[in-house]
């Protein structure tokens, strides 16, 4: 998940509940002292790098990356500069952010990447992936993954509580098929996962449902690209959906899985709607949330210095 925003004379403030204000205290040791000090620091450091200066985040950007790192001024560092870095160096992904353009109104339709509106029991973000929803032979996966970055973007933007109680995602894998598979180059896999080692988020679950007969392979793939700790987060429910409901509350999933929450179909609908409200938004951040690497201290990096020819990849670093 990344953290975008735009530049607000506003100072910062908490919308958390009391509840979740204490919950902050506890595990990340937040007060309002705390939360002013970090804000003053990291606008000091970004003001004194030269290859920053086209990013523009406000009070609530710093305390969510602050929030997804616990309060390491260190980590916000290092995650804030390859975030930019890579959202610089990977333009299959931020680049051509235009919601109403054709290729994306297409891609926003498909439903590929449907957070849910409300919380699971134990207060946690929700989120529905979807990477067997769409013909891999009209689509191009990097369409699809256009779309889901400007939901996640989207996403975030009055969401406090996600980076305080965390987020689990949901796979759905129905009509995922080897199609899907060989359509998508793995180049561009290694550099979504990547890129996701850079977001001040990870999950705290990984559940795959509904499966279908190439998910052993795929899934014995991809596991190859993220270490042990992650590996540990995965949990596979198989062709069904009622395990899944010891994990997550039944009342807030999909009726399309036996839930009381709003429908695949329905929620695919809601987050187009909300992406092109977006619009002027989405297309700013696209311009704005750029490292100028001509101007960092050093040797400039470029996207086959990250990534090499193929992809000398990293594995996903989570914590």
């Amino acid at each position: 998940m990344g953290v975008t925003t735009v530049t607000t004379t506003k100072p910062f403030e908490t919308q958390l509940s009391p509840a979740l204000l204490k919950k902050a205290q506890c595990e990340l040791g937040e007060d309002e002292e705390r939360r002013q000090q970090v804000i003053e620091i990291i606008r000091q450091w970004v003001a004194q790098q030269p290859h920053l200066q086209r990013i523009r985040m406000d009070d609530y950007g710093i305390i969510c990356f602050a929030r997804g790192c616990k309060y390491s001024l260190e980590k916000m560092k290092t995650k804030m500069d390859l975030m930019f870095t890579l959202r610089t160096a990977l333009p299959e992904f931020f680049a051509g952010w235009d919601p109403l353009k054709p290729q994306i109104q297409a891609a926003l339709a498909c439903g590929s990447f449907l957070p849910l509106p409300y919380y699971d029991q134990h207060g946690r973000k929700v989120i529905v992936m979807r990477p067997g929803c769409y013909d891999p032979f009209r689509h191009k996966p990097e369409d699809i993954e256009k779309a889901n970055f400007m939901i996640s973007d989207v996403m975030v933007l009055n969401d406090e509580q996600l980076f305080v109680t965390g987020m689990v995602i949901i796979y759905d894998c129905e009509g995922f098929t080897l199609n899907h598979f060989t359509q998508r180059p793995l180049s561009l896999t290694k550099k979504h996962m990547y890129y996701l080692q850079s977001a001040p988020l990870s999950p705290k679950t990984i559940h795959f449902i509904r499966t279908t007969s190439v998910f052993q392979t795929v899934h014995n793939v991809m596991t190859n690209f993220i270490n042990d700790k992650m590996k540990q987060r995965l949990k596979v429910h198989g062709p069904n959906v009622e395990s899944l409901y010891q994990d997550i509350d039944r009342k807030i999933l999909p009726k399309d899985y036996g839930g009381d929450g709003m429908s695949l179909a329905e929620l695919t609908d809601m987050w187009k709607k909300k992406v092109e409200e977006k619009r002027d938004f989405l297309m700013e951040s696209e311009k704005n949330l750029r490292v100028d690497e001509s101007r960092r201290p050093g040797k400039a990096k470029t996207a086959q210095d990250i990534f090499g020819i193929e992809g000398s990849f990293r594995k996903l670093n989570v914590d």
